[in-house]
């Protein structure tokens, strides 16, 4: 009898040890939604050549103490694009251009590491900060290579050439832009305004003349018109 007892204490002791290790590992596995990376650090987590493991929307175990967790937003990020301070175009003229561009941490595993290694111990509205400033740095640079009248004509094309010189520096940060649109431009010296004016008395001539034109176009048709008939008679 104290034998059956002593065997099924220790199948008990077995059963409570198991649960209770099934437990412990449970609680050590942290999960990460699909838009965000999960870096892994400390011992154990050395993965190609990093010394952190890297996890998108998954999950894997983090042993206390020995590992350390900490998350990494895949989302995009919209950044209003403003210039404080006036750019000065090829002709001259200081404007203010402003834009949206959406920004985000590339899905690759190289990228996310990059961007681990910038911005971990960053919030977005850090990481934002550091893209606007690239993005209105080369902004800046090519405006200074264009007229105001250049960059009305190729608003689109110029905002796509921004987006494009800007991808190798953000790059370097493990970060990519998805988009980036111009909302406005304007000036605080009335160039903008005066150019307005001129389009709209260059367009108002160029109307006048056409009614002038058909107006004399008319008036010679009826007197063709008048002189065939004279001369029907």
């Amino acid at each position: 009898m104290g034998m059956e007892i002593g065997v099924a204490g220790i199948v008990g002791a077995i059963v409570i040890g198991l649960g209770f290790f099934v437990w412990m590992v449970s609680s050590f596995y942290q999960k990460c939604g699909p838009n965000q990376a999960m870096i892994i650090s400390g011992m154990l987590s050395n993965e190609d050549d990093r010394k952190f493991k890297i996890v998108v929307g998954g999950g894997t175990t983090v042993f206390p103490v020995i590992q350390q967790r900490a998350f990494l937003s895949l989302e995009v990020m919209t950044i209003e694009i403003k210039s404080l301070a006036p750019i000065i175009t090829k002709n001259g003229v200081p404007v203010f251009v402003d834009g949206v561009a959406q920004v985000k941490v590339k899905g690759d595993p190289a990228s996310i590491a990059t961007a681990a290694e910038q911005f971990l111990d960053k919030d977005d509205t850090e990481i934002s900060q550091i893209a606007h400033e690239t993005l209105v740095g080369h902004l800046r640079a090519i405006l200074g290579t264009m007229e105001v009248e250049e960059l009305i004509q190729s608003f689109d094309s110029f905002a796509q050439k921004v987006q494009e010189v800007s991808l190798a520096d953000l790059a370097k940060m493990g970060l990519t832009v998805v988009s980036f649109t111009l909302k406005e431009l304007r000036d605080n010296v009335g160039y903008l305004e005066a150019l307005g004016r001129k389009r709209t008395a260059e367009a108002k001539r160029e109307a006048d003349i056409g009614v002038a034109n058909a107006s004399k176009e008319t008036t010679i048709a009826q007197a063709a018109a008048s002189r065939d008939s004279t001369i029907a008679q």
